[in-house]
């Protein structure tokens, strides 16, 4: 085909490229200006990485370690399992997401601050209905097909009892729709880590960042520190034990010395003896263990803070989406292809049928891809 018959092709079928990228723009421009505004708001943290290793807290002598183990006393280590390339992960766990569903926002097409479970589970508008079955109808088939594969909900977290927190349905829907609001990203190289939340207006996302990062910093120093919550809760406990079993000496030694003032026989000699002893070890058990209670507390304070704010959430300036310009664009190329396209195919089945070695090809090329019973060609036989 030269030039010319493209040019050909063009001259012929303007009318019918011309309102094929037509309705493509008017598709383009109307789903441009019904589509919903979103804003992002972005937060930035640094996240303190701290070395956990297996061994007691810093400022713990050696001699006292062995002398705890000597003891009969192991304490564990104090690592969280917990490394910062972790820290997006977190951010978008499923308890840091259903925390932050229970908040209450301001919304802005509702009269009232509500919780993001409460605004999901509102009834929609009559535009958003129509929407959500004719231009947005591919994410809304989506989302019913992701609710359907997820099933029931799974337990998110556990409360101070212990108990697994199950989210109700409600909740559930909620933890979906606002997953596809957050992300995070990791620069290895200055070790930020940059959030950011879309909403639909600037105050909305500015408050969706502040609850996912107060939210966030509390999962992580839960996680940071609970091995050695558990580490201090072993040793308040043994360290009240070994109170009350130096009290019970103690009282045992009195008891003897009162009864025995001065004791000449042998038998009452190694007695008073044996009882001097059990206090003397349980002094220097009581004592270490103190110590060790301490230190324990210090330590569970130095790991409180964890992530440091580097930019704070502010209201953004300019809303993220939908780019109008992009959009009509897009539509713009999309339909001149497809009309382009119609065109060309129109040309070539109109040639088809004048020149006789053309339709020659054209019946093969059905024969073999179109079976006869579909052609009705067997039927005819």
């Amino acid at each position: 085909m030269s030039l010319l018959d493209i040019l050909l092709v063009l001259a012929r079928h303007k009318t019918l490229i011309v309102r094929t990228v037509l309705v493509f723009a008017l598709l383009g421009v109307t789903y441009a200006l019904l589509a919903p505004e979103e804003f992002t708001s972005e937060a930035r943290v640094v996240r303190e990485a701290q070395t956990e290793g297996g061994g007691l807290p810093g400022g713990i002598s050696g001699g006292l370690a062995g002398g705890l183990s000597g003891l009969g006393i192991s304490l564990g280590g104090a690592a969280s399992g917990l490394t910062p390339a972790a820290f997006p992960d977190v951010l978008q766990s499923r308890e840091v997401r259903l925390a932050v569903v229970r908040d209450t926002f301001r919304f802005p097409d509702a009269k009232r601050p509500m919780t993001y479970v409460e605004y999901v589970k509102r009834p929609p508008s009559a535009l958003s209905r129509v929407l959500d079955y004719t231009l947005l109808l591919p994410w809304t088939l989506k989302s019913a097909l992701g609710q359907a594969i997820s099933g029931s909900p799974a337990p998110a977290g556990t409360t101070e009892t212990g108990d697994p927190i199950i989210p109700s349905e409600a909740e559930d829907e909620a933890l979906e729709a606002i997953s596809d609001k957050i992300s995070a990203s990791v620069d290895e190289e200055t070790g930020l880590m940059t959030i950011s939340t879309t909403a639909a207006s600037p105050q909305l996302a500015a408050s969706f960042t502040e609850s996912f990062l107060d939210h966030f910093t509390t999962r992580i120093r839960e996680i940071r520190t609970e091995k050695v919550r558990e580490r201090l809760e072993f040793v308040e406990g043994r360290f009240e034990e070994a109170e009350q079993e130096l009290e019970a000496a103690e009282d045992r030694l009195a008891q003897f010395l009162e009864r025995n003032q001065n004791p000449t026989t042998a038998s009452l000699q190694f007695r008073r003896n044996r009882l001097q002893r059990q206090v003397s070890f349980k002094e220097q058990l009581y004592s270490e263990l103190q110590s060790q209670l301490t230190q324990t507390r210090l330590d569970l304070q130095r790991r409180q803070p964890v992530v440091t704010m580097v930019e704070e959430p502010v209201p953004p300036m300019q809303r993220s989406a939908p780019k109008r310009t992009l959009i009509v664009l897009l539509s713009l190329i999309l339909g001149g292809f497809l009309g382009l396209g119609r065109a060309f195919v129109r040309s070539l089945i109109a040639n088809v049928g004048k020149e006789e070695e053309e339709k020659e090809k054209l019946t093969e090329i059905r024969e073999r891809l179109i079976p006869a019973r579909w052609s009705g060609s067997g039927s005819s036989a």
